[in-house]
């Protein structure tokens, strides 16, 4: 919990920067506040200096480049869902997981790169970032520095982001030609809920075999990749059912889950294995 002893209202990328240098405070960015502002306490001895970024217009918007996409970090969840960038092929995917963040009221405020830094590893948008090989664009007094999402993410609600780094994009390079993904989520509620399990997977013809990017959500840490399962599945030469569930089962060996007031750590163990394999199974039939 934290009280707010200071506001101030970002104009540009150089002068919050110059913020992130010269405050004395702990220093909290906003675009929307969907996850500060349900944290703070009045009486808190952790005073903290927000700086809202919500009126950046450099820091948002969808820009297509030769196939792949990059997104500013300002960018509304609702504008992901309503995308035509993101209405066709494997993009689908990241939209499916915005559209699966809170209530519509949240989506409108809430950001892509919010739903990044606040690092829950149950995020909705993490496991479909994670299978499209998103990179994390950084910017310093510096320069830019570019991250692998997969890397970014160092605990719950810890990121590799430097004290005066701001995210101020997601880069999502071009998908391998012919693939196909989709993302399932379980949760109790069908809307409003967080992730028990969150699994994206992603599957591409290569010559007679597959690439395949498996990524999983509330079941360690931090998101995860499946990269025992992954390589599997790169290896075969086709995904007939004890193939398919192979890499199920290799995927649910990966997680390290907790047992809380949602579920047991059996529980989603055994949904990772469920969705992996429900997932596989349905894009193997769009393969075919």
């Amino acid at each position: 919990m934290v009280t707010i002893a200071d506001y101030i209202r970002g104009e540009s990328v150089e002068q919050v920067l110059t913020v992130l240098q010269q405050a004395t405070l702990p220093v909290r960015l906003i675009a929307g506040g969907t996850d500060l502002l349900t944290r703070i306490e009045p009486d808190s001895p952790v005073r903290v200096l927000v700086v809202d970024i919500s009126d950046m217009c450099e820091l948002e918007g969808i820009t297509p480049t030769d196939g792949s996409l990059r997104i500013g970090a300002a960018t509304r969840l609702n504008d992901l869902c309503g995308s035509p960038h993101l209405a066709v092929g494997v993009w689908q995917t990241l939209a499916r997981g915005a559209s699966l963040v809170g209530s519509p009221q949240i989506r409108n405020l809430a950001t892509l790169g919010g739903n990044i830094c606040n690092a829950s590893p149950a995020a909705d948008t993490l496991p479909p970032l994670l299978i499209l090989d998103a990179e994390a664009e950084l910017v310093s007094p510096r320069g830019l520095r570019t991250v692998p999402l997969i890397e970014f993410f160092v605990g719950p609600g810890q990121t590799a982001l430097a004290a005066d780094e701001i995210l101020a994009s997601v880069r999502c390079p071009s998908p391998p030609p012919g693939a196909v993904a989709t993302y399932h989520k379980h949760s109790p509620r069908r809307a409003m809920d967080l992730a028990v399990v969150g699994v994206a997977v992603l599957l591409a013809p290569v010559e007679n075999q597959f690439e395949a990017r498996i990524a999983l959500g509330a079941v360690a840490p931090t998101p995860l990749r499946a990269g025992q399962a992954e390589r599997l599945l790169a290896e075969a030469s086709s995904l007939d059912d004890d193939t398919i569930a192979e890499a199920a089962r290799l995927a649910a060996e990966a997680v390290r889950p907790i047992s809380d007031v949602r579920a047991s750590a059996e529980y989603r163990t055994a949904m990772v294995e469920t969705l992996t394999e429900r997932a596989l199974r349905q894009l193997a039939a769009r393969l075919a």
